[in-house]
């Protein structure tokens, strides 16, 4: 049942207070823990040694027996290859060579879109509180905003990718084959100081929106002045769709355009999917953590928590949604430039399974789950929910990334995809508990708050 009255938010613990101490020790041992493991077990899987895969270039064994378009050429049974043929083509497109060896900047570009998309999905959840007017997820606003802020985290997690090698390693299109029509039709767009600037221009408009709405939210408790929520909800429209616009293009720029022969109109929807549904399992295991410390335990009820698990379930559908819609048409419509990104997660029975895996854990498996309204009232359930739900995101990420590798006919799974996530892990809760110290878990001094409070579900 709801509160049926507002609490009294001066009886509330509502500080993060010693706890960001803790938060901060647990961040730093994990971030320990995950350069330490990818130092070592990377160096006993030699990640760390030296190749040409780098520079992004294929040997000259692939470039001989490709066309012009990164199509295995037909072999006569006697070493010699005829471009002609049509052999590879057979069924669903041809398993064309348009891939890179792996590096350790493929596990790193997983683990850094896995953390990204649950900040971006923050921010989202912020907009969208504004222009809306919601009244029931006040209470919880602040967390998103805190989770929010750490886009400045993941812009500096993400310097590393954007130098030379590192892009070399993971984006054909930076050296590609000589003859590659399609790359070459393509280069005004992916070209490597264009994505530079392209990468800036989409963490500046995040990071001026996430503290700019942090900023003027804590300001507020301070003054109590109502006019800065009527401003922000006046400029939240902008603010959506400059996020819609450089989400978009900052999944096709960094995932899509791995595999630059293959497209899709859609595929910034399917992050975008992914970036709400992670955040909002995330924002229930920050909820569920800080009422087990004396946190906020009246102020967010089991109605809001219902709310979340509602979001959770929500865009699990539609995270199924747009991945049928994107399967289906491609792979009905037969056309192999369009049909080698799924042939190619089929080319290897583990590659066959994952797929399925996202199929079942990805949707089957929480959409049954948080089908109760009694599962995503409870914290230990709503808690398990989430947590499965963040390590399907993962695992999505992942299958999003590594397949490009060899051609998909490896599976190239190695503990340093393990530790690169910890380790990120550690820092991206450290950032957290920085963003939600000094000042109150919950806007105070929102308009909306006591409506907030009083908040029944129906």
């Amino acid at each position: 049942m709801g509160h049926g009255s507002t609490v009294d938010l001066s009886t509330e613990n509502r500080t993060l207070g010693s706890l960001s101490g803790k938060l901060i020790a647990l961040g730093a041992v994990m971030a320990v823990i995950g350069i330490v493991g990818t130092v070592v077990l990377g160096s006993l899987e030699g990640a760390f040694e030296s190749g040409d895969s780098g520079q992004g270039h294929q040997s000259q064994q692939q470039a001989a027996t490709t066309d012009g378009h990164g199509v295995p050429a037909a072999d006569d049974g006697h070493g010699a290859t005829d471009g002609a043929s049509d052999a590879a083509a057979v069924h669903h497109g041809p398993t064309h060579g348009f891939n890179t060896e792996w590096s350790i900047w493929h596990p790193y570009l997983v683990s850094a879109c896995f953390f990204l998309t649950m900040t971006l999905g923050g921010l989202f959840f912020v907009l969208v509180h504004h222009i809306t007017n919601a009244g029931w997820s006040a209470v919880v606003r602040r967390l998103a905003e805190g989770v929010s802020r750490n886009v400045v985290l993941m812009a500096l997690i993400f310097c590393p990718l954007v130098m030379p090698g590192p892009m070399g390693a993971l984006y054909k299109w930076v050296h590609p084959d000589p003859g590659d029509e399609i790359i070459s039709v393509k280069s005004s767009y992916l070209d490597y100081n264009w994505f530079l600037i392209r990468m800036g221009v989409y963490f500046f408009i995040w990071i001026v929106f996430a503290w700019s709405y942090h900023r003027s939210s804590v300001a507020q408790d301070r003054d109590g002045d109502v006019q800065r929520s009527s401003r922000l909800s006046r400029i939240s429209p902008l603010g959506v769709a400059l996020f819609a616009l450089s989400i978009t293009f900052a999944g096709y720029d960094l995932l899509m355009s791995l595999d630059a022969h293959w497209f899709s109109t859609i595929f910034g929807v399917y992050i975008f999917a992914g970036c709400v549904l992670s955040f909002h399992a995330l924002l229930a295991l920050i909820v569920v953590w800080l009422q087990a410390n004396g946190r906020l335990t009246r102020a967010i009820s089991d109605d809001h928590m219902q709310d979340i698990g509602k979001m959770m379930f929500a865009f699990t559908i539609f995270w199924a949604y747009i991945a049928f819609s994107q399967y289906m048409l491609y792979w009905y419509a037969n056309i192999p430039e369009e049909t080698i990104w799924f042939v190619r997660r089929q080319s290897v029975w583990m590659w066959g399974f994952w797929g399925w895996m996202m199929v079942v854990g990805h949707f089957f498996v929480p959409f049954l789950f948080l089908l109760s309204r009694h599962i995503k009232r409870k914290r230990a359930t709503i808690a398990f929910g989430a947590m499965w739900v963040l390590a399907m995101h993962w695992a999505d990420m992942y299958y999003l990334v590594m397949p490009q590798i060899s051609n998909g006919t490896e599976f190239p799974f190695k503990m340093v995809d393990i530790m690169i996530p910890i380790g990120m892990g550690g820092l991206f809760i450290i950032g957290l508990a920085l963003s939600l110290r000094g000042h109150s878990l919950i806007a105070e001094k929102d308009p909306r708050m006591a409506e907030s409070l009083a908040f029944e579900n129906a």
